[in-house]
């Protein structure tokens, strides 16, 4: 009898961590899902992922902060770089990626961009100061998407963009372009779109840890 009073303790206390780690996750889910790196000083390469026009315009604002970078689109319908080149863009400062479907693809189509491109963008970042001080030059990618978007592409980006002549920031569009609040990404289930998002983001996650 004794025995079975401790099995049955042993097992609600078990159920009951469960549940406060389960309450846990689901309370700050949505701000891990948002990761976002500070702004480097430099950018070499803006990265956009495929989607809403906000990725956009927010990947073009960086364009106008760094004008030394080159601006990688992931354009499978070339619509992006149709509307720069009416607009008079400087198209020689992007290069458009039509082939990809899913993010993985789009990651690894960036990795075999960048290392084709790998010893002008490693030349064009020894100008930078660091190389004076005798450290080797570094290739600095903003990568640009969504924000509950961006924790599966830094575990993806880290898996195989394995160069260490480059270096991914995690630039997530501003919260306020979708019209949220870091206080609707603290309480996400409110938001249709953002319970949605975090919904298809987790269980994305969940398969490319489990089959990749």
């Amino acid at each position: 009898m004794i025995k079975h009073r401790r099995l049955c303790l042993l097992i609600s206390a078990g159920v009951a961590l469960l549940a406060c780690a389960a309450l846990f996750c689901c309370l700050t889910i949505g701000r891990w899902l948002a990761v976002s790196d500070p702004l480097p000083d430099r950018i070499d390469v803006v990265f956009m992922f495929f989607g809403e026009n906000s990725r956009f315009s927010y990947s073009r604002g960086l364009m106008e902060r760094f004008p030394g970078a080159t601006w990688v689109i992931s354009d499978n319908f070339r619509q992006y770089s149709r509307v720069l080149s009416r607009e008079g863009f400087d198209m020689s400062r992007v290069a458009v990626l039509d082939s990809c479907r899913y993010t993985l693809s789009e990651i690894t189509a960036l990795d075999a961009w960048l290392q084709d491109n790998r010893e002008s963008l490693v030349r064009a970042a020894a100008h930078d100061t660091a190389v004076k001080q005798g450290i080797a030059p570094k290739v600095l990618i903003g990568l640009v998407s969504s924000p509950c978007h961006m924790r599966r592409i830094r575990f993806m980006a880290r898996d195989v963009i394995r160069d260490t002549a480059f270096t991914c920031y995690c630039l997530p569009v501003p919260l306020e372009r979708y019209g949220w609040t870091s206080d609707d990404l603290r309480r996400w289930w409110k938001t249709r779109a953002l319970r949605n998002w975090v919904a298809s983001e987790t269980a994305k996650l969940l398969w490319y840890w489990l089959f990749f």
